[in-house]
C-alpha cells in the first residue's frame, strides 16, 4: 500500500515538474504568440528546451485578435519591470524603447497593429486612432470589447 502511495506521489509530481517546464503560449501564425504572461513575442526559435523571441508588445495585453495579415491588442501600462531598458540595448533601441514606454504611460490604455506580413507595428495609439488605422489598413480582425469596457470605465 506504502509503495503504490509513494509511486502516485512521484508519478504526480513528475507530471508537475513536467508541465512546469513548458512555455505556453497562442499561436497567432507568421511565428508570432501570445505568451501566458500576457505579452505577444515573435518566436526566433522554438525547442524541447523552450522558446527564443523577441518582445513585440509588453504584458498587460488584455485583448487580442489575429486574421491572416494582423494582429491587433489592447494594452494596459501598469509600470512594472518589464518597462525598464537593459543596459546592454543599443543606444537607439533604448531611446526608441523609451520613446515608446513614455507614450504607454501617457495613455495607460493602448491599441497596438501588428502586419505579420511585413512585421510592422504601428502603435500605441489611442482608441480613435486604432480605429482610423484598422479602416486605412482594412484589418479584418475584431476584438470583443469586454476587456475595455472593464478598465476604462
Amino acid at each position: 500500500m506504502y509503495k503504490r502511495n509513494l509511486r502516485a506521489i512521484l508519478l504526480l509530481i513528475c507530471c508537475i515538474l513536467m508541465a512546469a517546464c513548458e512555455v505556453y503560449y497562442d499561436d497567432l501564425g507568421n511565428h508570432y504568440a501570445k505568451l501566458e504572461n500576457r505579452e505577444i513575442v515573435r518566436i526566433t526559435k522554438e525547442s524541447k528546451d523552450g522558446l527564443s523571441y523577441d518582445e513585440i508588445i509588453r504584458p498587460q495585453v488584455l485583448n487580442y485578435a489575429y486574421d491572416d495579415k494582423y494582429i491587433i491588442t489592447y494594452q494596459i501600462y501598469d509600470g512594472s519591470e518589464y518597462y525598464e531598458v537593459s543596459p546592454s540595448q543599443d543606444k537607439k533601441e533604448a531611446d526608441s524603447l523609451l520613446s515608446q514606454f513614455s507614450k504607454l504611460k501617457k495613455l495607460k490604455h493602448c491599441f497596438w497593429i501588428i502586419n505579420k506580413k511585413t512585421d510592422k507595428v504601428t502603435g500605441p495609439m489611442t482608441r480613435s486612432e486604432f480605429d482610423r488605422q484598422c479602416k486605412v489598413l482594412h484589418v479584418e480582425a475584431t476584438m470583443r470589447q469586454t476587456q475595455e469596457e472593464k478598465f476604462v470605465k
